[in-house]
């Protein structure tokens, strides 16, 4: 998964289909990729991968493209024995040859590889430190946070088995041969609300070393009897049901990462918070110190266990930013007045960074808040949003609009305040990507 872990957010490229070649990707296989250039306008990729050799290089080449034509050469040269230069080369044309468009192109194929440079060189820093082809069991894969860390673990050499979440699957499988001999990542299909408890071969429970539970429905919506029971049951049952087979097939885990919430402090004027922190009011808070007992109960099949205290993620996959870029984009964009709340967030490279630290680094353990060390008020946000997307109308809804809809929702998201620390993170001295707000953004857009 080296391209979905290298490309940049802003370039909206998507992984659509790899087909191999003689069993080799980099020999003569082809990558299908979609890009999404407007909301609703998408080009499609198909790229064949030619004149591979070992250690040397490989070569690809556009079949399809919106381009004329695409041609990008990668070339390792080794310098010593820990130290490799990678050059890529490029050579592009468009249907029509105007300076003003190929300065363009080159100006963001620049932005985009020293992206691509900036997290390779963090991987490979930090992969001597991953415990290589230990197995982590991870579940949530297929959301925001999910589909940005695969490939990050994966690119630092953990073999990875995902439990893709299917109410349909009885969870009784049987493994005649080790999938991960030749696979580096396994999908099962996996059912929390059965009463069957997943079984693998003892040569594959013996590995796993690590689980990252990313389970749970998405808070957003409205709030009624059902969804509060889906938000609080789709919590507590899949984190039993890992934990069930975790004890079932006797795994002895190095560490245990559990996604949680900055939620479990409530809306807290006025007060900075860090780990140490006590539970606070509301149904965030409650549901989430209900989750994280039940995450507590890892302790005595982990070494280590982390209740992963998550901020607001910004991300264009999900959350925040992909709900308000298109409103801005458009021009007219708003918050809920007075917009003096503190919003604690953390960018989605980061995130996925600290989920990778949490496992290697054995003096994170229990709570840790995984939030920017600079949080913000809710009107510098969107004021920041709204500068960058150059975004013409900035609307303040007064805050009793949204709560004649629902007050919960409006006291508790919308209006909360939250000033949160990074205290162990900053403990362990964690470097974070991007610090601040105006580096997050510029990230997400690619400004």
């Amino acid at each position: 998964m080296a391209l979905e872990r290298i490309t940049p957010p802003w370039d909206n490229i998507q992984v659509l289909q790899k087909t191999l070649s003689n069993k080799s990707l980099l020999d003569g296989g082809k990558v299908l990729l979609k890009q999404n250039f407007l909301p609703f306008v998408s080009f499609n990729w198909e790229v064949i991968h030619k004149n591979y050799e070992e250690n040397k290089g490989f070569e690809d080449y556009a079949i399809k493209s919106p381009l004329k034509l695409w041609e990008h050469k990668h070339h390792f040269s080794k310098l010593d024995p820990r130290t490799t230069r990678l050059t890529d080369k490029i050579n592009f044309s468009h249907w029509i040859n105007l300076k003003s468009l190929n300065n363009y192109t080159l100006s963001k194929l620049k932005k985009s590889f020293d992206y691509r440079y900036k997290i390779l060189s963090y991987d490979l820093s930090v992969s001597e430190k991953a415990f290589s082809q230990d197995i982590v069991l991870i579940t949530g894969a297929t959301g925001n946070i999910g589909t940005h860390l695969v490939p990050h673990l994966n690119s630092l050499g953990y073999k990875i088995i995902l439990l893709k979440y299917d109410k349909e699957a009885s969870n009784e499988y049987g493994f005649d041969d080790s999938p991960l001999e030749t696979h580096d990542i396994v999908k099962i299909k996996w059912n929390p609300y059965s009463k069957n408890t997943i079984k693998f071969p003892s040569d594959i429970a013996n590995k796993i070393k690590f689980a990252i539970n990313l389970s749970g429905e998405n808070i957003l919506g409205f709030w009624t009897a059902a969804k509060k029971k889906n938000i609080v049951d789709s919590r507590l049952i899949s984190t039993n049901s890992i934990l069930n087979i975790i004890k079932e097939n006797r795994i002895d885990l190095n560490c245990c990462v559990h996604s949680s919430a900055i939620g479990v402090y409530g809306s807290n004027p006025g007060k900075e918070l860090d780990e140490y922190h006590t539970k606070g009011a509301g149904f965030l808070a409650d549901t989430t110190h209900k989750w994280e007992m039940e995450q507590n109960k890892f302790a005595e099949y982990s070494k280590r266990n982390i209740n992963l205290r998550i901020g607001i993620v910004l991300s264009l996959n999900g959350g925040i930013l992909s709900a308000a870029k298109i409103p801005f984009k458009l021009g007219i964009g708003g918050y809920v007045s007075p917009g003096l709340n503190y919003l604690s967030w953390i960018g989605i490279e980061d995130l996925v960074r600290i989920i990778g630290l949490s496992l290697a680094n054995t003096s994170l353990d229990g709570p840790v808040n995984a939030v920017a060390p600079i949080p913000c008020t809710n009107v510098d946000f969107f004021s920041k949003l709204s500068e960058k997307l150059k975004s013409n109308i900035t609307l303040k809804i007064p805050s009793y609009i949204p709560r004649f809809i629902s007050k919960e929702i409006t006291d508790e998201i919308l209006i909360s305040d939250q000033f949160v620390r990074p205290t162990k993170l900053i403990a362990n001295k964690y470097s974070f990507f991007t610090p601040n707000l105006n580096e997050a953004l510029d990230n997400a857009f690619g400004f």
